[in-house]
């Protein structure tokens, strides 16, 4: 990594995010813990009215930051300049070492996305500095991260979309998962450890899949070795289940057109000694006993892993808090937010944004707790 300095900033050569997996903005790597993306007035506001209850859901909002585009033997060479409290703590050794060995077969979406970027919507073309969010890198901390982004509810278009954008989207979700089932594949990778490659499929492989597809390939998310991660599978719902409780007790936003990813990390250590049966199904047994009609659960917690805790909610049902295993990797966080708008910003309620999106989510759920019980 190039660094030079510029008033009390550093202006830092930056890199396409090479674990983009879908979305149509471009996503940049400034350092291992921080990335950005292109300016949203709405997805600003969001970070900036972003409840408590919902930092544990969501990236780490870290500023604001001017990227410029330069242009060397009709290569562009991307720069920020990074306050210097971003920068402070990066361990650059240990992030040239993680560089050398992403593997073959990611599909460079950032890549395409910084082109189009350019090519259709004329960024950079005053050879200005453009503004952009930084936010925590999600996947920084994992070795050989799976990534999976999903797109949630049966509504996608925003409050502010155009007649044209919005019968788009409309067919667009009828034609999909996202009408049946209430999320749609954008994109995804995951880490073959048996070939130390990636295997990754893009937005238009999932708008072609039918519903069983959709099923096949969430299986295959959590199946990079092998046989099934069912720890992983299993920490993910244990996460889902808490964004389920969150969501459906919050009023303070509608989230139209956001996203879901899922994550976890695919490095197995010596996996050539690797015995995939020491893998324990009894987390999942522990979570499996529910309802999925509400997502009900005992309210006794004797049998739950330790630091769990119940806790009523509103709906009068129980839910997990403080569970996580700390042995996994897996996580989710809702991402893009340039749509998403104050309530109070709207004055009648929007039917079918956030009951679409937690209709989505319990199919999720059922769908990653049918995998688990095999």
């Amino acid at each position: 990594m190039m660094t030079f300095y510029k008033n009390d900033g550093q202006l830092v050569e930056i890199k396409p995010f090479v674990h983009q997996v879908g979305g149509h903005t471009c996503l940049f790597e400034i350092t291992q813990e921080t990335v950005c993306k292109p300016y949203q007035e709405r997805e600003f506001q969001f970070y900036q009215n972003l409840p408590e209850n919902m930092k544990d859901f969501t990236p780490h909002y870290k500023g604001l930051v001017g990227v410029k585009c330069c242009h060397d033997n009709d290569s562009p060479t991307f720069y920020a300049e990074v306050p210097g409290y971003i920068l402070r703590n990066t361990e650059q050794q240990r992030y040239m070492q993680r560089s050398d060995e992403v593997k073959s077969g990611l599909n460079n979406w950032s890549v395409s996305c910084i082109d189009r970027q350019i090519q259709r919507n004329g960024f950079w073309s005053d050879n200005g500095d453009q503004k952009f969010i930084m936010l925590g890198n999600l996947v920084g901390s994992l070795r050989m991260p799976c990534i999976l982004d999903l797109k949630m509810g049966t509504r996608q278009h925003g409050d502010d979309s155009s007649e044209e954008k919005k019968k788009l989207l409309k067919d667009r979700c009828a034609q999909s998962t996202s009408a049946t089932l209430g999320l749609r594949i954008c994109g995804m990778q995951v880490y073959q450890a048996e070939t130390n490659t990636y295997l990754s499929y893009n937005k238009y492989h999932g708008r072609a899949l039918d519903d069983n597809g959709l099923r096949q390939d969430l299986r295959q998310f959590f199946h990079n070795t092998g046989s099934l991660n069912i720890r992983e599978v299993s920490r993910m719902i244990q996460k889902l289940r808490r964004l389920h409780h969150v969501l459906s007790t919050q009023d303070t936003f509608y989230f139209f057109s956001s996203s879901l990813l899922l994550f976890y990390d695919g490095y197995i250590e010596d996996y050539q000694n690797y015995d995939q049966s020491k893998q324990t199904t009894a987390y999942s047994e522990q979570i499996s006993d529910k309802s999925e009609e509400d997502l009900s659960v005992s309210s006794s917690s004797r049998d739950l892993p330790e630091g769990c805790k119940m806790e009523k909610a509103d709906d009068g049902n129980f839910y997990p808090f403080g569970c996580d295993d700390v042995s996994g990797t897996a996580d989710a966080r809702m991402i893009d937010f340039a749509h998403t708008v104050l309530r109070t910003d709207v004055q009648e309620h929007q039917a079918g944004v956030e009951e679409g999106i937690l209709f989505g989510l319990v199919n999720l759920i059922d769908i990653l707790q049918s995998i688990a019980d095999g």
